[in-house]
């Protein structure tokens, strides 16, 4: 219906016999060089197609510009491709219409894109021919969605609303499809559709996140639910205050090989107890050094009742043989007498390794899903409907 003269840059209307010019640019100062010459053949897509025209748009209230390739073939019609900051995309007309939520979201079929983009746009330059009367100065409202790699466009004029489906193409696809010798510009930023390598990595992370959270989860409950945390020792002593010391009976450590917990309580009261010693093996000499404070304290100040600390103090020891066992310990306090209790109990269940793990397989998840969301913020600064700007933005 139009064809543009690449010498003068006339538009003409191929409609009428008297193919009557529409607009004729005498200010040739302002051309744009196509990156895909008029004519070029290419197979994209699956297909063979052919570059038919070329058109430069701008957005009205920010003055960017885009380029449009449109692509011709005689048995499956008309696409385009789109290249906007050296980011392409093919575009495929559609005729269904898709439902606009109120949430700022379009479905079509089972999939939901949402707003990016929404402006007048003007068209700047224009070349070659196309299958509707376009010119310079034309003005449409548009409107994009996206949901990676797809991005989903509407085009209102005065007539009619249509709409069409861009897939994300890499450069490289475009300049092996259409034999471009020449370096296609350099990508800036992440386009608005370009999916984010780092978005794909995090998925297969998670898959195997999971599996390893099972595993690992499962592994606890077995520990969990086999440990005999077993008494193998507890008495309470009476505590006249000052340095004492304190050898324990022998006590027998069953199991070959599983942690120990041993638990000092006090009941102090604004006040501390110390004790400091050793396990020994009896059998073997072999020493297991330890020292534990039980403090507590609490008062009222101006920001009201506070406390810190407890009437009690445990150490673990892990994997420990089996075999007879006794305390040897030394006893100290600032100023409390009374009574302190020890208690030894064997294999004890435990969740610290089991945390230990879980943020050991977190880390690389966590730096793969911090690269992607970098990729979203970086994605959704180019528009005004961002999910991560506050309402102070």
């Amino acid at each position: 219906m139009t064809a543009v003269c690449d010498s003068c840059l006339s538009t003409i209307d191929v409609t009428d016999n008297n193919y009557r010019i529409l607009t004729q640019y005498f200010a040739k100062t302002r051309t744009f060089t196509p990156i895909i010459p008029l004519g070029t053949r290419g197979e994209l897509m699956g297909r063979r197609w052919e570059v038919i025209g070329f058109l430069v748009r701008m957005d009205l209230a920010s003055s960017f510009t885009w380029e449009e390739y449109l692509l011709f073939n005689p048995y499956y019609g008309y696409r385009w491709l789109t290249h906007n900051a050296a980011h392409w995309s093919f575009v495929t007309p559609i005729k269904e219409k898709p439902t606009i939520r109120y949430d700022r979201r379009a479905i079509l079929g089972s999939e939901a894109y949402r707003l990016f983009y929404n402006g007048r746009v003007e068209v700047l330059y224009v070349l070659g021919e196309f299958y509707w009367k376009v010119k310079g100065g034309t003005q449409v409202d548009m409107a994009d969605y996206i949901s990676p790699p797809k991005m989903l466009s509407s085009e209102k004029d005065e007539n009619e609303v249509t709409w069409s489906l861009s897939e994300y193409v890499e450069p490289d696809v475009i300049r092996k499809a259409f034999k471009i010798k020449e370096d296609l510009p350099r990508r800036y930023g992440i386009g608005a559709n370009q999916p984010s390598k780092w978005g794909a990595i995090l998925g297969q992370i998670g898959r195997l996140w999971v599996i390893f959270f099972l595993i690992l989860t499962f592994l606890e409950i077995c520990h969990v639910v086999g440990a005999s945390n077993k008494t193998v020792f507890s008495a309470t002593y009476p505590y006249p205050g000052g340095k004492t010391s304190v050898v324990t009976p022998v006590f027998t450590a069953e199991k070959k090989l599983a942690n120990l917990r041993i638990t000092f309580t006090a009941p102090v009261d604004n006040n501390w107890f110390y004790a400091a010693g050793e396990l020994v093996n009896k059998d073997t000499g072999e020493i297991y050094p330890f020292e534990r404070t039980v403090e507590y304290y609490h008062g009222v100040d101006s920001d009201g009742a506070w406390s810190e600390g407890g009437q009690s103090s445990q150490l673990l020891i892990g994997s420990l043989p089996e075999g007879r066992y006794y305390l040897n310990f030394d006893t100290d306090s600032g100023g409390y007498s009374g009574t302190f209790g020890v208690t030894v109990r064997r294999d004890v269940p435990t969740f610290a390794n089991y945390f230990w793990c879980l943020l050991a397989i977190s880390i690389v998840p966590a730096v793969v899903w911090w690269r992607s969301r970098s990729d979203e913020v970086g994605r959704w600064s180019q528009s005004d409907y961002s999910p991560y700007q506050s309402s102070d933005d």
